[in-house]
């Protein structure tokens, strides 16, 4: 815990889990929150876990998580007295969380800030639209093809939820920096938008796609992926290509090394491939696979349910999971999902000091970072920060270009081929781009000339790399002594599996995300999306968190932010379940407890319907859309609560339906009626939502190799405040040098001697 935020209020009327996910953060941060509930109490008190046998709202294991150091008041809407105290209240706090229905709290005003969450955002014609958040998952592009014989699949374990509560913290924060004093600043948040932005850009790679002469859609499997080993389930993730071939010595089939693409994309040798690598595979623990794959420097975790991320080793070396409850009650939960170094009270409180306000258009204008990353978790901050008015320094070499240039571009497309990666394009808008070859003394004396002149140092390496270099917290600090240094580790700093190699399926699959995806009588799967940038989200919220305590305090610090326990924190239910109970659910597929719902075919090839029935009015709209009125009597397929066999019931009634009729027709006819539904968005159909248009979400940019492209934003829009999510296109490899080390002080001739030895450069060394 940390003292960042001490002396701000913040009240949060919000149910469920976003919005008290995102009072939660700024609880992790120091700051003072009041919840207020209906006389009812949150309905997520009635959801679980519960200790056995004991259904008590007061004991709601997943409810005391979220809210654990809240104060909580119960207040009754329809009551004026009720309402006049709820006016009172929220008219003397710093910020309001406000997750209810659209429109319910007008009027309602903090002091400065009000972060608004709901699914399409409270300023779009789809605003009062029904949802649930399986229909959130389909419209956002969440939902998808896991396995080819079975419907699509959403995201387990109400791990998109917690997602927008992340960003409406981030979102908070960031309009806190520029709330004037006389009038409230309103953060409009869009579930799905939250949602949209943690995919790693389909739409772009659909574009390229098609560019190639390739299906739009197509979408390469991970390698090796989930697999069963002899005791469980292992990920085996290949990054790169010598990720591959040292995949094919290690299980004994080096004749496979030149066949990877094909395999990735489904090809005849894939099939193949497995059957013969799978007795290998077999005989192993997951342990014994887990650490030779890693002494071969190959990304590869255990695939872990509630139960085994208790147990995971790194965790609790490190202490992650802390002990919640009462005094006749008891489980472990996840604990904070960042680490300060510097957790001190110094200083006057938040409302004695309030920041001075600054241009709305630009948050954190005068904020210098210097962008140490790779691939997608740090670039993904710093993206944010520059997109707002940091000036971000990214660093790579032309030895060694960031890793996520080579994510989805191929060496057939030109000698620039590291230039065309659609990815690394779309997390690395508004930055200035200097190469530097760290191996190198020269290299690393001006990395640490330009970091004795930053605010913030951001990467996310494993723990040695940054050591090696001298560019460790310890050796930042001798040089500028109230810098602030975001670590961003894909297991932590510290523990057992400190050095381990890891990417963003191997976070998935250690935090429990892939062992609550699927059905229950298949295998686990990754999720292939949250995890990278919902990390970034978490260290933005952390570091704003050390800015404001600078500037309260004049002290810099190191914020660790490990990102197998991000991944924890938002699948937080089953390991909760797991200590309380000692059960370990089976995977839900698209089910959720107290809804008949799911993913249904339609009379369209490769097109599919989610929708969902909460209640008796939604049962009686469907069959009146379906015309069968005699379904009507048969009470058990109303209710996901009823027969043991209710679902399945549900399932084929409805499935008979939709595979009749075509997708807009059912979204049609379900829609006027007020029942959740959506189509499965696709790659292709991401730059066709209206209400992704009418709010701005996407910019077109002219990048100098591959042209002009629409980039995704960021899921929220701050009023008064930045008007635009991006500032400048991605930069190419060494594309600003020269700027930035004249500016250095640096001569041509100086310039001309780093070219020639190499040490900077605007081309991949052999290119």
């Amino acid at each position: 815990m940390t003292a960042a935020l001490r002396g701000l209020r913040v009240v949060e009327i919000a149910n469920e889990i976003s919005g008290p996910y995102c009072g939660k953060l700024f609880v992790d941060l120091g700051a003072e929150v009041t919840k207020i509930e209906p006389p009812s109490g949150d309905p997520l008190r009635r959801w679980g876990p519960f200790p056995a046998g004991r259904l008590d709202p007061d004991r709601c294991g997943l409810f005391e998580y979220l809210n654990a150091g809240k104060r909580s008041e119960a207040r009754d809407f329809a009551d004026e007295t009720d309402l006049a105290g709820v006016r009172e209240l929220v008219g003397d706090a710093d910020v309001l969380i406000d997750a209810l229905a659209p429109g319910t709290l007008d009027g309602v005003d903090p002091r400065r800030v009000v972060v608004r969450i709901s699914n399409f955002g409270r300023h779009s014609s789809f605003r009062d639209r029904a949802a649930t958040p399986l229909t959130m998952q389909a419209a956002s592009g969440w939902v998808s093809t896991r396995d080819p014989d079975r419907p699509p699949v959403q995201a387990g374990a109400r791990i998109s939820e917690f997602v927008a509560g992340a960003y409406a913290a981030l979102g908070a924060l960031t309009a806190l920096r520029i709330a004037p004093a006389d009038r409230v600043t309103e953060v409009d948040v869009s579930v799905l938008e939250a949602l949209l932005s943690t995919l790693p850009y389909p739409m772009l790679l659909a574009e390229k796609m098609r560019t190639l002469g390739l299906p739009v859609n197509t979408r390469s499997a991970p390698m090796l992926g989930v697999v069963r080993a002899a005791d469980g389930w292992v990920g085996i993730n290949c990054l790169t290509g010598q990720h591959w071939l040292d995949v094919c010595a290690m299980v004994g089939l080096p004749e496979f090394g030149e066949h990877q693409f094909a395999i990735m994309m489904g090809g005849p040798e894939r099939a193949d491939f497995f059957a013969k690598a799978q007795p290998w595979l077999a005989e192993r623990t997951v342990a014994e696979i887990v650490e030779l794959s890693q002494a071969l420097r190959i990304p590869a975790a255990p695939v872990a349910d509630g139960a085994g991320t208790l147990e995971c080793p790194q965790y609790l070396e490190r202490g992650f999971f802390i002990e919640g409850g009462g005094a006749d009650w008891s489980f472990r939960r996840p604990g904070p999902p960042f680490r300060f170094s510097n957790t001190s009270a110094r200083g006057e409180p938040w409302r004695e000091a309030r920041p001075v306000a600054a241009d709305p258009s630009l948050p954190f204008a005068g904020v210098k970072v210097l962008d140490l990353s790779t691939f997608w978790a740090g670039a993904y901050l710093t993206c944010y920060l520059g997109a707002f008015g940091a000036d971000i320094v990214k660093v790579e070499s032309i030895q060694r270009p960031d890793g996520f240039r080579y994510s989805g571009a191929y060496p057939h497309e030109g000698e620039d081929w590291y230039e065309r990666s659609a990815l690394w394009q779309a997390t690395n808008l508004n930055k200035r781009d200097l190469t530097l070859d760290l191996t190198s003394q020269r290299g690393r004396d001006l990395a640490r000339r330009l970091a004795a002149d930053v605010d913030v140092v951001v990467e996310n390496f494993s723990p040695r790399v940054v050591e090696q270099f001298g560019l460790d917290y310890p050796s930042l600090v001798s040089i500028n002594p109230d810098v602030i240094l975001v670590r961003m580790p894909g297991f932590g700093l510290d523990g057992p599996w400190r050095d381990y190699v890891g990417w963003a399926l191997n976070i998935e699959q250690v935090s429990g995300m892939s062992a609550v995806t699927g059905y229950a009588d298949g295998p686990p799967c990754n999720v292939q999306g949250p995890a990278d940038p919902i990390v970034g989200v978490h260290a933005g919220v952390a570091l704003l968190g050390a800015l404001e305590h600078r500037r309260r305090t004049g002290e810099g610090q190191q914020i660790e932010v490990a990102q197998i326990e991000v991944g924890a924190a938002v699948t937080a239910e089953p390991v909760i379940e797991y200590s309380m109970n000692g059960i370990v659910k089976p995977r839900e597929g698209n089910r959720r407890r107290g809804y008949c719902q799911g993913v249904y075919p339609t009379a369209t090839d490769d097109a599919w319907v989610a929708l969902s029935v909460r209640d008796d009015a939604d049962w009686s709209g469907l069959v009146d859309a379906m015309g069968r009125p005699e379904l009507l009597e048969d009470g058990r397929l109303a209710s996901a609560d009823g027969r043991a066999d209710a679902h399945d019931v549900f399932d084929d009634v409805v499935g008979s339906w939709t595979r009749t009729q075509m997708p807009a027709n059912i979204v049609a006819a379900l829609r006027i009626r007020n029942i959740p539904v959506e189509e499965l968005l696709t790659s292709d159909q991401m730059y066709d939502v209206p209400a992704l248009d009418e709010r701005g979400y996407y910019e077109d940019f002219q990048h100098p190799v591959t042209g002009r492209h629409r980039y995704p934003g960021w899921p929220f829009r701050i009023n008064p405040g930045p008007r635009r999510h991006h500032r400048f296109a991605p930069p190419t490899l060494g594309q600003h040098n020269d700027e930035i080390l004249r500016a250095m002080g640096l001569s041509d001739d100086e310039l001309a001697t780093l070219r020639r030895d190499r040490v900077i450069g605007e081309r991949v060394t052999g290119s």
